[in-house]
């Protein structure tokens, strides 16, 4: 039986207990080493991957700081993904979520010759010849892309983005590994269900491979630039497409300094706070397109004042419904309406299964009790406030959607960054007017004219069709044309036995048939060579190999 086992096991665990979608085995092995290493092996209990050692339950122990060190040992991707999570109050603990917003990309810098290979893959041999010099010299380096400061024949001094080769392999396998942890999250931990991890890796991995897209980002610096144009205020790098790819991002380079340095260098701190505020708001308030990634590195003070915007790889969007939501939470907590409140988050959240409105009705009301005082919302900070709402929410089964925590952790991130830098100014009488202004226009007669009649004509197409439909769906009911669509949901344990033991069915059934077939071989003349029956041989030896691994599967199944 040694023969057959020893090659059968490994492939029986990878194939059953692996997905399928693993082509990258070694990775795999290497991301278990390192969850199981920083106390996270619970994920892979029950998955038998070649190589790795049993996972021992009494050993997983995971806190914030190890979640962290994890991310950081298992590379770009999932620093990427932790980044990412430190801006989703209702899928991680607070704890976890002041641990990763200090994570940072940063890694070694690609050989120049590397360098040099991209940029004429991408822009083809001809590229030097529109160079007039071009810095060795990094002036950043990231998990997903390296930068460079050149200048033009024509005498523009520009900055390239170059993506490092080779990163969307890896990225993509990591991504299957993701849903694959994602699926073990939801199996081992059942009370995360409400959280949709597998949904939250989904999202996750739409985001990662759009900013692996440079042409993505080109695209949302010129939306940015239109939605400012003409305001003195703030400057957004022109992109030059003619040197731009998927892989490599040519833009006009910002002189100037970080926001953090602003001060060291002799501006005028009250009069930077104000300009970075109000684009800020605008961004969040007003256009309803805004950046994602607003922390201090991205963040230029240029001469006169001027604000500067880098790194427009990670965008958030809001409708003007979604605006009007977020407007219709603040002006009902100017009223002390929490019934409202709880109404709007209710309506605005995800919801897999039957969530109890009462529920969220009273987790509403404890953070209202929380963050507001009722008196002004100048004396509030709404970016925690709307945090710990959507983290409320979520606990109670009603998933907040990714761009309202993003819109929400934005405005939080705008004003911890006022707060740590700028103290001549204060965020929270500074956003006030954007919101008595938009609350003021969601309240105008006119608005609430166009309002209703837009209803109006939606409920009346729905009343025309209503006739029709309901008229056909009695003729259907009548001449027994309905269709139910049932579909069972199985659990992946039971599933998966299941499989197992169809599998040992079929490699007895084959074994009994080999034998089967090398007993009748015997009564041809033909099929002997001399005194050796050759097809019977070669029958009962297939029926050996499949009858052996039929019994070294049931054995694994008891163990």
């Amino acid at each position: 039986m040694g023969f057959p086992v020893r090659f059968v096991r490994p492939i029986v665990q990878t194939v059953e207990r692996v997905p399928s979608r693993f082509r990258d085995l070694t990775r795999l092995r290497d991301v278990a080493q390192i969850l199981i290493r920083h106390g996270f092996g619970l994920l892979l209990r029950g998955v038998d991957i070649p190589g790795l050692p049993k996972v021992d339950p009494d050993e997983m122990i995971s806190t914030p700081a190890r979640a962290l060190a994890a991310l950081q040992d298992l590379g770009p991707t999932y620093v990427k993904l932790g980044q990412v999570l430190s801006t989703r109050p209702d899928v991680l603990p607070e704890e976890y979520i002041a641990a990763f917003e200090s994570l940072q990309d940063n890694v070694g810098a690609m050989p120049l010759d590397s360098v040099y290979a991209q940029l004429t893959k991408e822009l083809g041999a001809g590229w030097r010849d529109r160079i007039a010099d071009f810095d060795p010299v990094p002036l950043a380096t990231a998990s997903i892309a390296q930068v460079h400061a050149a200048t033009l024949k024509t005498g523009e001094e520009v900055v390239f983005k170059i993506q490092r080769p080779g990163l969307e392999r890896v990225i993509r396998s990591d991504l299957a590994i993701l849903h694959f942890l994602a699926q073990r999250i939801a199996h081992e931990f059942p009370e995360t269900n409400s959280v949709d991890m597998e949904g939250v890796v989904s999202e996750f991995e739409n985001s990662i491979l759009l900013e692996l897209d440079f042409t993505a980002e080109a695209q949302n610096m010129r939306r940015a630039a239109a939605n400012f144009e003409g305001d003195a205020r703030v400057h957004i790098p022109t992109v030059h497409a003619d040197l731009s790819t998927k892989g490599v991002l040519c833009m006009e380079r910002l002189r100037g300094v970080k926001i953090r340095e602003a001060r060291d260098a002799g501006h005028d701190m009250a009069a930077v706070g104000d300009r970075f505020l109000a684009v800020a708001y605008e961004m969040l308030f007003v256009h309803g397109f805004f950046h994602g990634d607003l922390h201090p590195g991205n963040v230029i003070v240029m001469e006169g004042g001027v604000i500067g915007l880098i790194d427009w790889g990670m965008t958030g969007r809001l409708t003007a419904d979604m605006r009007n939501d977020v407007i219709f939470i603040i002006f009902a907590l100017q009223r002390g309406d929490t019934r409202s409140i709880a109404h709007i988050v209710y309506g605005i959240a995800i919801k897999k299964e039957r969530v109890d409105y009462r529920a969220v009705e009273r987790a509403t009301t404890a953070v209202i009790e929380k963050h507001w005082a009722g008196n002004s919302l100048r004396e509030m900070q709404l970016g925690p406030f709307v945090i710990d709402l959507a983290r409320k929410a979520s606990e109670n089964g009603a998933r907040i959607p990714r761009e309202y925590t993003m819109f929400f952790k934005a405005l939080m991130t705008a004003e911890g960054l006022a707060k740590a830098l700028l103290p001549e100014v204060d965020p929270i009488a500074a956003a006030a007017p954007y919101i008595e202004k938009l609350i003021r226009e969601r309240l105008d007669f006119t608005r609430i004219q166009s309002d209703m009649l837009y209803h109006g004509l939606t409920l009346s197409s729905v009343a025309r069709r209503l006739p029709i439909s309901l008229s056909q769906f009695l003729d259907d009911l009548d001449a027994q044309r309905l269709r139910l669509d049932v579909r069972t949901v199985m659990d992946p344990e039971v599933e998966a036995r299941l499989e197992r033991r169809e599998n040992r069915r079929i490699a007895a059934i084959g074994s009994v048939g080999m034998l089967l077939c090398g007993t009748f071989a015997l009564f041809p003349d033909h099929a002997w060579y001399g005194s050796v029956p050759v097809y019977t041989v070669t029958f009962f030896f297939m029926g050996g190999v499949l009858g052996l691994t039929a019994f070294g599967m049931m054995l694994m199944n008891r163990s």
